[in-house]
């Protein structure tokens, strides 16, 4: 609106009440187009303590409180917690709790802030905005939660690491030390090659021994006239000399010569397994002891364990 020099004069004291209501108007338009603006939330903050210099009877608590103020103004938070406990401790005051609240929360640490928040809201009864921070603990609980399964999620993780690890490095141990060690043939395959022999040459003995008895017996024996003079074959009818016992020495020919092909038969197989054994088989390692003392660390700690028998 524009009103020239001459208008105004000439309206003389009818202008400033014209005036007015150009500026009601412009005001009620401004307020009518602005967007409507939502109630803030409340907020903690350390002007709403109710605790003053006064309240500190106890001239430590006091200088402790003083103190905490200052650091808190400083942006030592968790000092300014510290010292604020330490003044509730020695006056008593709950309303303190609140102090410590802000400070620890100003801190970043939720589970003190939470414990401090608690202990204001059951020490104090007469509570403006308890609501609210009954609100705001459950808030705070609920953080402390999730942050205390995530550790829990993580020393767990990290220990299963820890035990991956260890086992992964006593592998690695186990691997050196055999890389260190070196091959041997089977031993027991020649053992086994060396009875197969042994007992191979005491079939051969036995037949040997038996085979000159029988020709002795022979020797000793007539010609048999059923066989037109020929030796006597150590059957029934030979006739002998009648100091020759021929049933007894004939059977005990007849089982050394069956005893040393038993023998001679089943030594040639003992020896040719364990010659086959000797070349087929592998090379073996000694075997490797367990390390009687294991050693490891983990985010709780470093321990060691010792084995042994008895």
């Amino acid at each position: 609106m524009w009103i020239g020099t001459l208008e105004a004069r000439r309206l003389g004291p009818c202008f400033p009440l014209l005036t007015c209501i150009a500026l009601w108007c412009t005001s009620a338009a401004q307020a009518q187009s602005a967007p409507e603006q939502a109630t803030p939330a409340p907020t903690e903050s350390m002007a709403q303590s109710s605790v003053t210099d006064e309240d500190m009877t106890d001239l430590k608590a006091r200088g402790h409180f003083r103190l905490g103020r200052e650091y808190y103004e400083q942006g030592r938070f968790a000092e300014a917690a510290k010292e604020f406990e330490v003044a509730y401790g020695l006056s008593g005051r709950g309303a303190l709790l609140y102090n410590v609240y802000l400070a620890y929360r100003d801190a970043q640490d939720a589970a003190n802030a939470a414990r401090a928040l608690r202990g204001y809201l059951a020490a104090v009864q007469d509570i403006p905005d308890r609501e609210h921070l009954t609100a705001r603990l459950a808030a705070l609980e609920a953080e402390v939660a999730q942050a205390q399964e995530e550790a829990a999620r993580q020393q767990a993780e990290s220990e299963r690491a820890e035990r991956e690890r260890a086992a992964a490095e006593r592998r690695a141990q186990e691997a050196e030390r055999r890389a260190q060690l070196r091959p041997e043939r089977p031993l027991w395959p020649w053992l086994l090659f060396g009875a197969g022999v042994a007992v191979t040459g005491t079939g051969v003995v036995l037949g040997v021994m038996a085979e000159g008895d029988a020709s002795d017996l022979r020797e000793q024996c007539v010609a048999d006239p059923r066989t037109d003079g020929a030796v006597a074959p150590l059957v029934q009818g030979s006739h002998c000399a009648p100091s020759v016992e021929l049933e007894s020495r004939r059977s005990s020919i007849q089982t050394r010569a069956t005893v040393a092909d038993a023998l001679w038969i089943g030594g040639a197989v003992i020896t040719a397994t364990g010659l086959v054994l000797a070349f087929a088989l592998p090379d073996e390692y000694p075997e490797l002891e367990e390390l009687p003392v294991t050693a490891g660390c983990s985010p709780r700690g470093c321990g060691a364990e010792v084995r042994f028998g008895f």
